[in-house]
């Protein structure tokens, strides 16, 4: 018995976590970089849910909810966002709200920088009565005699980032989890991590020549670009989207081929997605699927990804709206 606990405990001890993943990272701005809160002309709710690999058991599920607002006197911005995140049969699950706040400096007439930090609050929950322990397969009962495990464990987490922009181009990077925060169930110093994302999107008005309007009535074509690592593990993110006044249409590819394996036999090709959405008036909405494209192709089902985005605009505040308005990253 006392052995069978002793693994039980190991393997708890040895589960990492993972941070959640979207597709649409741009439609999640509060979670790529903190220095994002306020990126739009007044105030902004901003939400996304994901259905990874739904042809698993146990499936993931993660949603996230964000506000945030311009504060033009004070060349600030502040936000909140609230994440929920659940995986696998055992109902392992991340709860947690995130407070936001960035200030932007205007280098000159073109560029503008800002930096942004967050202070968050998660808690862990797993529910141990999903298990099936080999003292109830000997027994054959329902039920084990393993000593109750916590099923819950908090921390707080601080994030740091900065971006610099203009009308076409945005560069940034963010820094997650810089306290290293422990996150073990059963006390062991099991930390997060620190996790590292640069992020670049542009503008490419290719279609300026053909037809008659004005210029920022035209289409244009959008590229998105991320890289993030966090210990050993990293991770691309590349895609072009096709932007019209009206709707967008998309393709993303995520993974780093031919220049890295993790192990034999796992190259690091992970999924190609598919976007497509619609903007009316002060509205997004998009939907976007990924098609695995790794080993794991046939068993997954692919993922599915919801967002949508509403803009608040207040006329009266457009003569003071701050440079921070970021028409490249908009959809």
């Amino acid at each position: 018995m006392k052995r069978l606990l002793f693994i039980a405990l190991a393997i708890f001890n040895c589960v990492k976590a993972q941070d959640i993943h979207f597709t649409q990272f741009h439609a999640a701005p509060l979670y790529l970089n903190p220095a994002l809160t306020g990126s739009n002309t007044d105030s902004r709710i901003a939400t996304i849910y994901r259905n990874q690999w739904w042809n698993i058991p146990g499936t993931y599920n993660s949603f996230l909810l964000s506000y945030d607002q311009n504060i033009p006197d004070l060349h600030s911005a502040a936000g909140i966002m609230l994440v929920s995140d659940n995986a696998g049969s055992m109902n392992f699950g991340l709860k947690g709200i995130g407070l936001s706040y960035a200030y932007e400096y205007k280098i000159n007439y073109d560029w503008t920088i800002s930096s942004g930090i967050r202070v968050s609050y998660f808690y862990n929950s797993l529910d141990f009565s999903k298990l099936i322990f080999g003292d109830q397969l000997l027994r054959g009962a329902s039920s084990s005699l393993q000593p109750v495990l916590p099923n819950k464990s908090s921390y707080l987490d601080f994030s740091f980032g900065t971006i610099t922009f203009n009308n076409e181009h945005l560069v940034g990077f963010s820094i997650d989890h810089i306290n290293r925060p422990v996150y073990s169930f059963i006390g062991y110093n099991s930390r997060l991590p620190i996790k590292f994302s640069f992020h670049l999107i542009k503008t490419f008005h290719v279609f300026e020549k053909y037809g008659s309007g004005k210029k920022d009535e035209k289409p244009v074509l959008l590229g998105l670009f991320q890289y993030k690592f966090q210990e050993k593990f990293d991770q691309i993110d590349i895609g072009c989207v096709y932007k019209k006044e009206s709707y967008f249409l998309g393709v993303f590819y995520r993974g780093i081929p031919w220049l890295k394996y993790y192990k034999k036999g796992y190259p690091n090709n992970d999924a190609i997605a598919i976007l497509g959405g619609i903007k009316y008036k002060n509205i997004h909405l998009a939907y976007s699927y990924d098609l695995t494209i790794s080993w794991q192709t046939y068993k997954t089902g692919g993922s599915n990804e919801f967002s949508l985005i509403y803009n608040f605009y207040n006329p009266q505040k457009v003569k003071k709206q701050r440079a921070k308005i970021i028409p490249c990253a908009k959809f």
